[in-house]
């Protein structure tokens, strides 16, 4: 069955059928095929895939996302960025970089995170004498910090998927670290890359002002503080996190900024729920494919063929991760992750990694996926802001795949890079 699923699965694929659909297709044939499973299994594993509490969290982030692009906070955040790093060459690069990665601490997308600051900055960067490409690569790549660092829509759906005890707010903390790298190292690659090209240098802003813009984005800039303070310490769940930081961006908003105002509202929430819909409708449909994947005995057939190859738990993180690089070449992450984590994780278990670890290690290396074509949703979207041809934005990006690509095969290798800060603060 498991073959038969597959090979659907790849031909609607083919077909140009978007890929939740073509999930969901490929389930239902499958299903047709086997002749002894009724077709309202399909129905009753994607409502099962879809129904639970701790999935209120997507909306509720990708909601407080909208509210404070509307808000006036996106704007707060790349002027301190920019007064931060401007200064240096590639200014406006390296503010890109740091913007995305504060973004990052509220909006747990990548796609969120490009949509909101590559509108501003990518023409910004075009009218400074940055090329297209370029400017379309380093908000493409930044992005992909939006779900390492916390909070985290993969992260979360991860933890719900393996169960098991795996704690939301050690996934969380998990991702400082890495996220924190790739940020760094982005912003050294942008910085040489500008200084070769001779790229603008902006003025030093004076203390005064900087101190200024800091205090108008410290309302953003506490965003990820409180989230982090609120899971680890046992104050609030994850869901109930994200309904307060949806309060605290409205809050923000309305009382202290005064940029968000009641007739915003609606379309913000219609924009919010379109934005929802993607993610769960790929969620459900997924539960279903996975789940017939994982009765197929496709997990076991996968962990005795791993087990063939590798034994040891570096080893059998290297196959994984191999497989994984591929796989986000052509398959959304949070497909990816639905279908894969049942077929993994008996080997993952049977190699005895600890479950947080590879959690991180999994989702840092579907979100490389985001710049790697033919699917690489983030070069088409960068791309489109800056009006270039993708073929452009992928040769300038491959420097800073490269460093992704670095920093995987680091928290591969050395586990306590994600585990260091989750062991510290949870005290496991």
């Amino acid at each position: 069955m498991a073959s038969f699923l597959m090979l659907s699965f790849m031909v609607f694929l083919v077909m140009g059928v978007p890929i939740a659909f073509a999930m969901a297709l490929a389930t239902v044939v499958a299903i047709a095929d086997q002749g002894s499973l009724p077709f309202s299994l399909f129905t009753q594993r994607a409502l099962v895939g879809a129904n639970s509490y701790s999935l209120l969290a997507i909306p509720f982030f990708i909601l407080a996302g909208n509210l404070m692009n509307v808000g006036g906070i996106t704007e707060r955040i790349i002027k301190f960025a920019n007064s931060a790093v401007g200064r240096f060459n590639g200014g406006l690069g390296l503010t890109t970089v740091l913007s995305c990665m504060v973004f990052s601490g509220v909006s747990g997308s990548a796609v969120a995170d490009a949509t909101a600051l590559g509108k501003v900055l990518i023409p910004g960067m075009k009218k400074e004498g940055y090329g297209a490409g370029f400017a379309a690569a380093i908000t493409a790549a930044s992005a992909v910090n939006g779900p390492i660092i916390p909070p985290s829509i993969p992260l979360i759906i991860y933890g719900l998927s393996v169960g098991k005890g795996v704690s939301i707010a050690a996934l969380f903390l998990g991702g400082v670290v890495p996220g924190l790298l790739l940020g760094t190292l982005l912003m050294l690659v942008v910085y040489l890359i500008a200084r070769r090209r001779n790229y603008p240098v902006h003025e030093a802003v004076p203390m005064r002002e900087l101190l200024s813009s800091a205090g108008q984005a410290s309302w953003a800039l506490a965003m990820p503080f409180l989230i982090l303070l609120g899971v680890t310490g046992g104050i609030v769940t994850v869901t109930e996190s994200a309904a307060f930081i949806v309060l605290y961006a409205l809050f923000v908003g309305m009382v202290i900024h005064r940029e968000l105002k009641w007739h915003h509202i609606g379309e913000i929430l219609v924009q919010t729920g379109l934005d929802t819909a993607v993610v769960m409708i790929i969620i459900a449909f997924a539960s279903g494919f996975g789940w017939l994947l994982a009765v197929s005995g496709l997990p076991q057939v996968v962990a005795d063929w791993i087990g063939r190859f590798a034994t040891n738990p570096l080893a059998v993180l290297m196959l994984i991760n191999a497989l994984l690089l591929v796989v986000g070449c052509f398959m959304e992450a949070i497909a990816a992750m639905i279908i894969l984590i049942p077929v993994l994780l008996p080997v993952v278990e049977a190699a005895h990694i600890d479950l947080v670890h590879f959690g991180l290690v999994m989702v840092f290396n579907l979100m490389l996926g985001l710049l790697t074509p033919p699917v690489g949703i983030l070069l088409y979207i960068c791309g489109n802001f800056a009006n270039v041809k993708i073929e452009a934005v992928i040769v300038e990006v491959l420097p800073m795949l490269a460093v992704g690509l670095g920093i995987l095969l680091a928290i591969t290798v050395f586990p306590e890079l994600v585990l260091w800060l989750p062991n510290l603060v949870l005290g496991n």
